[in-house]
């Protein structure tokens, strides 16, 4: 196959593209595929076998180039710079490869552009070749053999063992001496967290228990449910109580609906009533209108002297009672109005009495709703007491232990709960007389923890020289042999510690603090400063 090399324009291409065969397998494995063409930049790939690599990833290269013969074969890393899916394609750059398969590749490219191939084992050695050539003529100065010399082994062998033994004895009494002057090493130390003993506030039972012990709770959070005795009983009776007003209720609604059927009732009669009076007005109107009549006409012929005085008096009598019977009847009938439009519904008037008890139906349903709401209240006010009574965490920490058991019974003043809260974990360490006095405020410290194999940093916060001497109960003090451990110093770890111990280091655990001890000599104390200060 003739080998083609196409040449481009230099402000296009760094190096030249040649065809000449390339192999190449993309990744562990993938498949063996031919470049299309190549460079020392990168190269291009056509018809790709397999799903592309996208543009931008890094790959993997398995390169082999034939070369009269042999096939010479490296690795190569790439980042994908084109992806033509059309044609299956892709074009890669070399990110990391060896300058000698850099040289080789430049020595292949560079041949068939000047068109001379040498042998592969000339290329090879002509790239391997030293910078700095190296003379292999033999110096005349070292021309005469010297006579090897016996290596003395048991001499090294002592010389040897003595300085092992020796560096360890010197490196021993240096940590010694280290140890003892210049840091003080403390035993008797204990991690410390504070706890709360919370207590029943009444004789009951242990109703209900939310959290295990070991448990993280949050402030505020329920732990225990507490069931007073007295207090079910009253919560029970309040709930019969609201049972029972509700029951009245029910009962007053059903008497208001059968009591507004009735006035319903009640008020078609009513309305018949009217009706039945505006007929009687109509009635008495056209009376009044014929006695009016007979009166005006009875006048006339008295004045003709056809008729009498007494005629005339007579229906002057007949036009008042029409008159007082029709003006009556009108006010009976305005009545009737104004009280079937004022109580509709509500109560019914005969013409005697009124009739109804709707009112008062209503009234007590109004109270038994109050007495309901009030009912209410009070079975409100109970569970808030007995939420009240439950025990509750005082802030966050840890569930420490729970001296009852779930369904236990308890008394006012027991102890149903510990908890100890995370934030103020310390560390504790008790030293004698002589011993506190090399420590000050705000000194580091190492605190190893012999049981988790760790150490950890911390400061101390507070010295108290006097700890061991005091006596609440009695309120004085008491004296200590200087051997004692009567000083107390209380250490606390930094925040970037705080996980590893809220979730590793329990309270009492056992604990080794490392001190930087203080010089308690003054003179020496103000040598230290001096030489730390020239040094610094």
């Amino acid at each position: 196959m003739a080998i083609r090399v196409r040449r481009e324009r230099p402000d296009q291409r760094r190096h030249h593209r040649v065809t000449a065969p390339l192999f190449l397998r993309v990744g562990v494995d993938g498949p063996s595929v031919r470049a299309h063409d190549w460079s020392l930049g990168g190269v291009r790939v056509d018809n790709y076998p397999e799903e592309l690599p996208k543009v931008g990833s890094e790959i993997d290269l398995a390169v082999t180039l034939p070369f009269q013969g042999f096939d010479i074969s490296f690795a190569a890393k790439a980042r994908v710079v084109r992806a033509v899916p059309g044609i299956k394609s892709f074009a890669v750059e070399y990110t990391e490869i060896g300058e000698r398969e850099q040289s080789l590749m430049h020595h292949f490219i560079e041949d068939l552009v000047r068109g001379s191939m040498s042998e592969v084992a000339e290329s090879i050695q002509r790239i391997d070749v030293p910078v700095t050539p190296v003379s292999t003529d033999p110096d005349p100065k070292n021309e005469a053999v010297v006579q090897e010399k016996k290596i003395p082994l048991r001499q090294i062998a002592w010389v040897g063992t003595y300085a092992v033994i020796g560096f360890l004895v010197f490196g021993y009494m240096a940590l010694v001496l280290y140890s003892n002057v210049f840091r003080m090493e403390v035993q008797t130390a204990v991690i410390d967290a504070p706890m709360v003993e919370v207590r029943a506030q009444g004789d009951g039972q242990i109703a209900f228990v939310r959290a295990s012990v070991g448990e993280a709770v949050k402030k505020g959070d329920t732990v225990i449910y507490f069931a007073d005795f007295d207090l079910e009983k009253q919560i029970d009776m309040a709930k019969l109580d609201i049972q029972r007003r509700e029951a009245e209720l029910t009962s007053l609604l059903q008497k208001r609906n059968a009591e507004l059927e009735r006035m319903t009732e009640y008020a078609s009669v009513g309305l018949k009533n009217i009706e039945q009076t505006k007929l009687d007005v109509e009635a008495l109107q056209a009376r009044h209108k014929a006695a009016k009549s007979r009166y005006e006409r009875t006048r006339k012929l008295l004045r003709q002297g056809y008729a009498t005085n007494a005629q005339l008096d007579e229906a002057n009598q007949f036009l008042a009672a029409a008159r007082s019977r029709l003006a009556s009847r009108r006010v009976e009938l305005k009545e009737q109005i104004r009280l079937a439009n004022t109580g509709l519904g509500r109560h019914f008037f005969n013409g005697r009495e009124l009739l109804g008890g709707m009112g008062e139906v209503d009234a007590n349903i109004r109270l038994a709703r109050y007495q309901i709401s009030l009912s209410h209240q009070a079975h409100e006010a109970l569970l808030k007491h007995r939420e009240r009574l439950a025990i509750h965490a005082p802030f966050d920490g840890r569930l420490l232990r729970l001296p009852r058991p779930e369904s236990a019974s308890v008394k006012q003043g027991d102890v149903v709960a510990v908890f100890e809260q995370y934030q103020q974990r310390k560390v504790l360490a008790y030293l004698t007389q002589d011993e506190v006095i090399k420590i000050g405020l705000d000194d580091e410290a190492s605190v190893y923890f012999p049981s988790l194999g760790t150490s950890v940093r911390a400061t101390v916060t507070a010295i108290d020289r006097t700890k061991g001497f005091q006596k609440e109960i009695a309120r004085r003090y008491s004296w200590r042999s200087p051997e004692d451990r009567s000083a107390e110093i209380a250490l606390s770890f930094s925040a970037e510690d705080e996980a590893f111990i809220q979730t590793q280091v329990t309270p009492g655990m056992p604990a080794v603090v490392l001190f930087e001890a203080r010089s308690t000599n003054p003179i020496l104390a103000a040598m230290w400063r001096k030489i730390a200060s020239l040094l610094l």
